[in-house]
This record gives C-alpha cells, sequence and structure tokens, in this order.
C-alpha cells in the first residue's frame, strides 16, 4: 500500500479522512523528500540575535558593516539555502536554481531506480512526456484507481522556463551516465539531500511578545541567545522594555527572560500529550565572547557553568531539559570569520536530521505552487486575497484545485510558512509573509505618530485606557505603511481573530439611555470568527495596552457578600504567557459588557471585572502563571443557587478560551478551588485541585487559621455540576 511505503507527515494524520485521502491521491503523480529548516533566533533584545544571524548567512556575513546592526523590529525571515561548502546563501538569487534541481532530482532518481539499460527509453518517453515521474512501487496502487493526468505529461504542455530547463538537465545528464557510473551515482546521491534553511530573527523588545506564540511550533529549532556579560540576577532595566507589555514581574532578570523562552518553547511543542518523545530542538548559544576575560579554556567554563546554573533553575523533572541540545555554542559576532559560526551551522543540520518531519514525502505536483507563492513575494507581496492564488493555481503545470489547494495551504501554515485560516472572512485572504501579522500588531502600539489635533483627546484616552475609537482607529490605519491600511479589513479582522482587539457590549444602562452602537462580530461557535450583531459598542478595547494598576483585589470581592470560591486556572511547570490572559480578557469582553465604575471601564492591567446581568459580577485576575475568577453578587438578599447555571456557563467559556490558546492535544492548565473559607484570596494559597475530589470526598486545609476540612459538595458548589459537564474529558464523579 502507499501508505505504507511513504512517510507519512504528521500534520497529514491529523487531518479527516477526506484529506488524508486526497493527499495519498496526490501522491500517486508522484513524491519528493522535504527537508526544510525553521531556524528560531531568540532573547531578549541587545543579546547579539542579528549580528549572529548576520554571521550564519554569507552575504551578510561579507558584506562590510560600519556601524552595529539596528535592532530587529517584529521578525526578520531570511531564507536560505545550503552552498556546496556548507555554508548558507540566500535564496533570491537561487530560486530558478531550486525548482530546476528539483525537478532534476525527481527524474533522475526515478530513472536510477529502474534497469540500468533504461536510458534510451527513457530519454525518448522524456521527449514525448508519457512517463510519470513516481517510484516504482507507487505503480501498482496506481493501477487501482482513477488515473490522474500525471505531472510530467503536463510540464510538456507547459512552457515554464524553470520547468523545462529541470528537464532539459535531467535528460542530458542522463545521457552522460547511461552506464550507471560510480560518477552519476555519486551526482544522484548529492540531489538527494537539497535543505533549505528559514532563519527567523525575533525581535526581543517584549511588546512584541503578545504575538510570537502564534510563531513558535514543533517543526523548529531554536537558538536562544543570551549575553554572557550579563549576571542572571541581574534585573533588566525597564527602559529595556520589561513591565506590563509581557507581564513578566516588575524586577524582571536576565534569568526569568531565559526561563520565559524556554517555557514558551515547550508549551508550543505539543510533546505535552506523552504520545511523543521529547527530541532536542534547542541549542545554546553565549555571545560577547570578546568581552570575557581568561584563556579559551576558562571562558568555555564560564559559558558552560552560566547556562548549567540557568538551568537547575527548572525543577528536577521538568521537561524543558529534555528540549536542550548537548552541544553550546561561545561566539564573537565582531569576528565574522570564527570558526564557531561553521560548527554552528553543522550543529543546526545535524539537529534538524534528528527530527521526526525529516524526510517526509510531498506530492511533487506541489513544487509549482510552492514556486507560485515565491513569486508572489518576490513582488514584495505580504498578503493576497484567495481568488488570487486560485487564479495563479489554474495557470501552473497540474491545477490543484480548490480542495487540494486549501489542503496545501493548510499544511503550509502547520508549518508556519505562510499565515491562512479556512474559516469566516480569513479564507478570503493568504498571508504570505508571517511577519505581516506583526507589523500589524505593530500599528496598534502607541508611539510617535502624527495625529491630527481634531482626534488627539481620542488618542490620549486611547494611549491611558487602551480604548480604540472609531476616529483613531481611522488615524492608526492612516499612519501604517500601505501593506496594512490597503487590507484594513483584513486587519481588523485578524485583530479579532487573534483576540489582539474586541469590541464591547453596552451595559443594561446605556441600551436603556439609548446610546448609539453600530456593530460588532458574534464568535461563531465552530470556526471563532465574528459576524455582524447591532448589539456592540462602536470601539475596540486593545488589552494587552491596559496600563492601570487595580485596586487590591479584596476590595473587588466584598466578603460580606454572596460569592463563589474563586476558580483557579494553574498552568503547568509554572508557566503562562501573560498574552492568555489579555486573550482571555478580550473573549470575556466580546460575551458580557464590561463594568463601570465613575463612567470608567473595570479594566485593568492584569484584572476585569464584566456584568453578568443587573447584580452579578465577574472579576478575572492573574498573578504569575495562575488566572483568578470569582462570580460575586451585589445584592446580600440573592442566592448563588438561583444562579448557578449561569456560572457554569461562564466557567465553561473561560476554560474552553484557555484550551483554545494552546494548540496541545492535552491541556497545560488544571482546574483548582481556593478555600471556601478564606475571607481574602491570597495568591496560591489555599488551592485544591478539582480532580483530587474524584478521589477524597473532603481535604483538610493547610492555609486557615481554624483547623477544618474542605468538602467535595464546597469545593464543587457553584462552578461544577455533580458530574463533570459531559464535554469535559475528566472522570465523572456523582
Amino acid at each position: 500500500m502507499l501508505s505504507e511505503l511513504t512517510k507519512t507527515p504528521e500534520d497529514i494524520q491529523q487531518l479527516d479522512q477526506k484529506a488524508i485521502t486526497l493527499f495519498y491521491k496526490a501522491l500517486k503523480d508522484g513524491k519528493e523528500k522535504v527537508n526544510n529548516i525553521r531556524l528560531m533566533v531568540v532573547g531578549m533584545h541587545g543579546m547579539g540575535k542579528t549580528s549572529l544571524v548576520n554571521n550564519l548567512i554569507w552575504e551578510f556575513r561579507n558584506k562590510t558593516h560600519t556601524q552595529q546592526p539596528l535592532s530587529t523590529e517584529g521578525i526578520d525571515i531570511h531564507r536560505c539555502k545550503l552552498m556546496t561548502d556548507g555554508d548558507w546563501c540566500l535564496d533570491e538569487e537561487l530560486k530558478r536554481v531550486k525548482y530546476e534541481e528539483r525537478i532534476q532530482k525527481l527524474v533522475c532518481n526515478n530513472h536510477m531506480s529502474k534497469d540500468t539499460n533504461s536510458a534510451t527509453a527513457f530519454n525518448d518517453e522524456t521527449a514525448n512526456s508519457n512517463e510519470r515521474i513516481t517510484s516504482t512501487e507507487d505503480r501498482e496502487t496506481q493501477t487501482q484507481t482513477e488515473p490522474l493526468q500525471t505531472f510530467k505529461e503536463s510540464l510538456a504542455l507547459q512552457t515554464d522556463e524553470i520547468l523545462q530547463h529541470g528537464i532539459k538537465f535531467a535528460k542530458k545528464m542522463l545521457e552522460t551516465t547511461s552506464d550507471n557510473s560510480e560518477k552519476g551515482k555519486a551526482l544522484l546521491d548529492e540531489s538527494k539531500s537539497e535543505i533549505t534553511v528559514s532563519v527567523w530573527d525575533f525581535a526581543g523588545q517584549t511588546l512584541y511578545y503578545s504575538t510570537h506564540q502564534f510563531f513558535l511550533n514543533k517543526r523548529s529549532i531554536y537558538v536562544v541567545v543570551m549575553d554572557m556579560t550579563k549576571c542572571l540576577e541581574d534585573v533588566v532595566s525597564k527602559s529595556d522594555g520589561i513591565g506590563i507589555w509581557c507581564g513578566l514581574v516588575d524586577d524582571c532578570t536576565y534569568l526569568d527572560i531565559f526561563k520565559f523562552w524556554l517555557n514558551a518553547i515547550h508549551m508550543n511543542s505539543d510533546y505535552q500529550s506523552g504520545k511523543r518523545t521529547i527530541k532536542p530542538t534547542v541549542i545554546l548559544v553565549g555571545t560577547r565572547k570578546d568581552k570575557m576575560k581568561g584563556s579559551a579554556e576558562e571562558i568555555e567554563k564560564k559559558m558552560n557553568m552560566y547556562f548549567d546554573d540557568a538551568l537547575c533553575s527548572f525543577d528536577n523533572n521538568s521537561p524543558i531539559f529534555e528540549h536542550i541540545y548537548r552541544s553550546r555554542f561561545l561566539v564573537n559576532n565582531l569576528s565574522p570569520n570564527d570558526s564557531s559560526f561553521g560548527e554552528l551551522q553543522k550543529e543546526i543540520i545535524s539537529l534538524a536530521a534528528q527530527q521526526d518531519y525529516w524526510d517526509e514525502e510531498y506530492p511533487v505536483r506541489w513544487i509549482h505552487m510552492e514556486q507560485t507563492l515565491d513569486k508572489m513575494r518576490a513582488e514584495k507581496l505580504l498578503i493576497v486575497k484567495m481568488k488570487d492564488v486560485e487564479e495563479q493555481d489554474l495557470k501552473n503545470v497540474h491545477t490543484l484545485g480548490k480542495e487540494e489547494l486549501i489542503m496545501f495551504l493548510e499544511l503550509q501554515h502547520k508549518q508556519g510558512n505562510i499565515i491562512f485560516f479556512n474559516s469566516g472572512k480569513l479564507k478570503d485572504f493568504v498571508v504570505l509573509a508571517p511577519q505581516w501579522i506583526i507589523e500589524a500588531f505593530k500599528c496598534f502600539i502607541p508611539h510617535n505618530q502624527k495625529i491630527e489635533a481634531t482626534v488627539l483627546k481620542d488618542w490620549e484616552e486611547y494611549k491611558k485606557h487602551a480604548i480604540l475609537k472609531p476616529n483613531v482607529l481611522r488615524e492608526v490605519m492612516k499612519n501604517s505603511p500601505p501593506y496594512i491600511h490597503q487590507y484594513e479589513d483584513a486587519v481588523i479582522t485578524y485583530m479579532e481573530y487573534l483576540n489582539v482587539i474586541a469590541q464591547p457590549l453596552p451595559n443594561a444602562d446605556a441600551l436603556d439611555a439609548g446610546i448609539p452602537h453600530t456593530y460588532e462580530r458574534v464568535r461563531e461557535e465552530t470556526s471563532g470568527l465574528y459576524d455582524y450583531n447591532p448589539k456592540m459598542l462602536n470601539c475596540h478595547i486593545v488589552p494587552c495596552l491596559l496600563s492601570r494598576a487595580p485596586r487590591p483585589i479584596d476590595s473587588f470581592t466584598s466578603p460580606d457578600k454572596p460569592r463563589t470560591p474563586v476558580l483557579a486556572f494553574v498552568f503547568c511547570g509554572k508557566f503562562m504567557p501573560p498574552s492568555f490572559f489579555h486573550r482571555l480578557v478580550a473573549v470575556c469582553i466580546r460575551a458580557w459588557p464590561i463594568s463601570q465604575e465613575r463612567d470608567q471601564y473595570c479594566l485593568f492591567n492584569g484584572l476585569a471585572v464584566f456584568d453578568l446581568n443587573s447584580i452579578y459580577t465577574l472579576r478575572i485576575w492573574y498573578i504569575d502563571y495562575i488566572i483568578y475568577a470569582r462570580i460575586v453578587c451585589c445584592s446580600e438578599n440573592a442566592k448563588l443557587d438561583n444562579f448557578v447555571w449561569r456560572i457554569k456557563e461562564v466557567r465553561r467559556t473561560l476554560k474552553k478560551s484557555l484550551k483554545d490558546f494552546v494548540h496541545q492535544s492535552s491541556p497545560v492548565f488544571d482546574e483548582y478551588i481556593q478555600c471556601p473559607d478564606m475571607k481574602v484570596s491570597l495568591h496560591n494559597k489555599g488551592l485544591f485541585r478539582v480532580k483530587q475530589f474524584h478521589y477524597d470526598t473532603e481535604i483538610s486545609c493547610p492555609v486557615c487559621s481554624i483547623p477544618h476540612t474542605v468538602k467535595r459538595s464546597d469545593a464543587r458548589k457553584h462552578w461544577f455540576n455533580k458530574m463533570l459537564d459531559q464535554n469535559d474529558t475528566d472522570v465523572e464523579v456523582n
């Protein structure tokens, strides 16, 4: 069977049966092994990441630099190819060669797998375009299915210069090696090892951390960069961008930054399901070697001690250790000829070759669509309409058709090459350059824009309270680059889909007073997108920009009023990207009206309050790696038991949203209930894991001053049914 002979990409295995069948059908016209490396260079800004990237790429390394490279803004992506000596060079000038060689390889490898006396027959068949470019073992399967127009037959009908050059070169090479000589074998063996490297240089400024989780994935090799002249315990200056943007603690240290990146890499690795063994994907690199004192041996020892101390800050059983590659590197970015860069290049290739996705096989007929996307990028197109991609597909050597094209784009999205959501209004766009998303996000960060005087008052409100009114939004778009404001509708749609911005609901008083409103996008349950609804206010909120400090949490949850116990979502590994809370606030903004005090929204840096109805309010807040929620009633006479159906609905919304933020096959957080007898909610105190009540009917509380136990019925009384919700995967308890 074809499925047994083909190394099926894991991303394909996760699709539905219809898509899998379509994939194997496409393979019957020929398949090729694909070895693309996605290299992520991450770390705080000022660590030397961009200089390191420049020394890894031939063109940048050989340029004369009169000044230090500027810090990366967002993400810079450099697509490279391996040269014969193992060095990396940009592929802008090699696009034609890249596609020629892929066709040459496919034709030649197919021929060399046959009888050594068939060279003349191959040449005749190539001229007539009658032979399929498939492996011998595929032929048996093909005879049992409806035949497709072959890839090679299509080539004969095209004048595409790249593909025709590939066929001509392959034909000529086979004519000169028809005796299956050692020289011919060597040429063909070399052609099997084509490798491309996409180098992603991430901005280190923490205000961009809200978007990075959209790009980190399991198909990446990571280089985590640290400056060896910075002590791990040193506090990073606020001028370096630490603070509310990423939610890290005020006295954030360089060790905190190091742990943030390793935790973020692990969270997005999708290894937590336990179905796959974690393979090393992280290479640790120290910079500023030229600033370190001592002999070469002493400097090397200092570097190893530095990383050892940083890694020892994790728990003994932390899965983080399994991600770390054995080899470490210490570089001097001011010495481009340092041998460390060549050694690092080789280790990156070696590490990538050990990953599960190495040598995965994909249909040959997809080559031309890859070329089409490359051509669009070469024309400086960052985002295009889906209809334009479909039109280009009709012009290609082998038309994929709507269903196969969508599958191709979805796989490209999973691999991080493009951004494509086949849902709602977003299915009308294809983001060719993933950094476009960050460029769009950057437009919403207030900086020194030229603002019209008529907008200044609302602009100041935006900077202070993160309220984005239509006139301010117009200014934001007007000041954005052409490739952003030309796609204003797409920008808004993407930012809403990614929960970067959200339009609020009017409160009951506003509706009664007839305050004007326009529309909002109501979330479609299956797609996560939004459609127009006339109930929403005509403004947006940008949660990640909320900077107002909240009052103490107990002032929002008065102990003399009816209230639920505190529900806590505790993230595994003691790590939660702060952007998760910002995105959860966006979800809540769409779901319930924002509470107001003195005509101001109760939205703060790390805390938000929402009106569930006229007397019940929801408070959500977070500290470190825990998100808390509590429902409070302002009426002393009301009974929570009469509102329990709504409380459960709130929990389901919060839990489902957090699960959606993490594309994992297993949960990355656990639900806890804080002791109902605690008068004031304390961070990470008196928390009881809900699942523990599956087995224990009551558990003693070690926090309260008076010894007591927490009963199962009290812990689950409001937030949970007697049996867990049917859509939960936990064990049900009566």
